[in-house]
């Protein structure tokens, strides 16, 4: 019989998109995602072994081993953590279907009829809708271009690297510095085929557009959902999208390859689809560099082409200033476990979620920023509802937002945000990467996190520069900590020692 691992380390995976493949077709594989990531009623992390969208539902698909799932050979505290996994996933309105290792490998064909008995005869497969709205900006003229001296910088450093025989690097620019015009600009001056990889949609569909109006005479696809445009000169993909399809790619088939948000380079898929190719340049981008799993991307990125920290950028104008007033909230979080850089939600949740500090964070709203559009990142759905519920109560435009609310009703959402009709945008986790709104006039820093990357992704969704913006201004509510699970703040994100209220913390030189 032939061994197998659990499914997360991929073996076991394999053999459920070999029987998937058999049934529905090879190229319907690339509809599954792999280890989807989701939050459970406790908004702990979890992952689905495999997610797909079906008719319009989602359908989750998790492989069991012996050695992971039989109460026999587990903890209790594990096999209950599965039940509520399974739990939580029906609770967000998925249908759920189990297999285990040994059956797939032993009836293989049972298997196939099952699937086929769940998901249909003729299945409506589609890409699962991404959390976040197309984003608004000015269209760009690469015949008038006028790039940023930190862009010109970066531009001759890449050269001077490949000059050197480097064959890989990284970018590190701060959120809003203009990272993917600098890498469409180096892509274009080395003139090969290229491959633009992001792990949401619409970071592929903002990367299209801009190959597009930078680089009019390349031909330009998007290989993500049912559009597999994979013989244009540029391809802009999913991660998921290409490393299900690989097949149909041979390893020198680009010349450039662009990871965006490439702090998520360690992860598996990543690393299927980059140990595939053979390209003669590979380039990372990020504006967090550190990553919360102790991984380190140089590991995989060998060297910095060139460094734009959030200082920096704010220093020589290409980010908006920063101000930050402090607010004390009494609150206690000495004895809220920790694992690395991570509260136990738990934990967290039943010290922050008090009427007491819930009502702090409006009347400080109310108080110094009123009818100011603000971002409040919150510590669950329940802290952002509540938050946006008080708002709301006393007067305010405010909505919740977060990936339990329905696709379509999100955009509708962050729209309405963005055109000011809403005041202020009470967010869980969703706004952490990937969305900017410029015209963000103030952050509520009210989840604490020990995590520096996901301080500095919260901030970087309000410091682009927009007409009228004279700054930007931070809220950290500040709870009392021990030394070891101290949060991040301003003050100790910048090691400032000094603090006066509403002063500028970030400014220009």
């Amino acid at each position: 019989m032939p061994t197998y691992r659990s499914a997360s380390g991929s073996s076991a995976e394999d053999l459920f998109i070999e029987l998937f493949s058999d049934t529905f077709g090879a190229e319907k594989a690339g509809y599954l995602y792999s280890q989807y990531p989701f939050s459970n009623i406790y908004q702990n992390s979890r992952f689905a072994d495999f997610l797909i969208e079906n008719g319009g539902r989602k359908v989750a698909i998790e492989i069991d081993d012996e050695a992971s799932h039989n109460p026999k050979l587990v903890s209790q505290n594990k096999f209950c953590d599965d039940l509520l996994k399974q739990n939580s996933m029906i609770y967000l309105g998925w249908d759920v279907y189990r297999w285990a290792v040994r059956q797939m490998q032993q009836q293989p064909e049972t298997v196939k009829d099952e699937l086929r008995v769940f998901l249909g005869q003729h299945p409506s497969f589609k890409e699962i809708e991404d959390y976040l709205p197309t984003q608004r900006g000015k269209s760009l003229d690469g015949s008038k271009l006028e790039l940023k001296e930190h862009q010109k910088q970066a531009l001759a450093a890449l050269e001077e690297m490949r000059c050197n025989f480097e064959t890989i690097a990284l970018l590190y620019h701060a959120t809003g510095t203009g990272k993917t015009v600098t890498a469409v600009m180096d892509a274009k001056r080395f003139g090969k085929r290229t491959l633009f990889l992001a792990h949401t949609v619409e970071l592929v569909d903002q990367a299209t557009k801009t190959f597009r109006e930078l680089w009019p005479r390349a031909t330009v696809g998007r290989y993500v959902e049912s559009m597999k445009q994979g013989n244009a000169f540029v391809v802009c993909g999913s991660i998921q999208s290409v490393a299900l399809n690989l097949e149909r790619f041979k390893p020198d088939d680009f010349g450039y390859i662009i990871v965006d948000e490439a702090h998520h380079a360690s992860a598996d898929t990543y690393q299927k689809v980059l140990s595939y190719f053979t390209p003669e340049f590979t380039l990372g981008l990020t504006a967090t560099p550190e990553r919360t799993d102790d991984k380190n991307i140089l590991d995989i990125f060998k060297n910095t082409a060139q460094k734009l920290d959030i200082q920096t950028a704010v220093e020589i104008g290409e980010l908006v200033p920063v101000r930050c007033i402090r607010i004390h909230t009494n609150i206690d979080l000495t004895k809220v476990r920790f694992n690395s850089v991570q509260y136990n939600i738990r934990d967290l949740e039943s010290k922050i979620y008090v009427p007491e500090r819930n009502q702090l964070i409006v009347d400080t709203w109310l108080q110094y920023v009123k009818d100011k559009r603000t971002v409040i990142f919150c510590a669950s759905v329940k802290h952002a509802q509540e938050i946006a519920g008080r708002l709301h109560d006393a007067g305010v435009a405010a909505e919740a937002v977060s990936g339990e609310v329905k696709a379509s009703d999100r955009r509708e959402v962050l729209a309405r945000f963005e055109k000011g009709e809403t005041k202020v945008l009470c967010a869980c986790d969703l706004l952490n990467e990937g969305w900017d709104c410029p015209a963000t006039e103030v952050l509520f820093m009210a989840r604490p996190t020990m995590s520096k990357v996901l301080y500095t992704q919260q901030l970087g969704r309000g410091m682009r520069l927009s007409p009228g913006k004279e700054s930007l201004m931070v809220f950290d509510f500040v709870d009392n900590a021990s030394q070891y699970n101290m949060p991040y703040s301003m003050h100790r994100l910048f090691r400032l020692k000094e603090y006066k209220p509403g002063a500028l913390v970030l400014g220009a030189k």
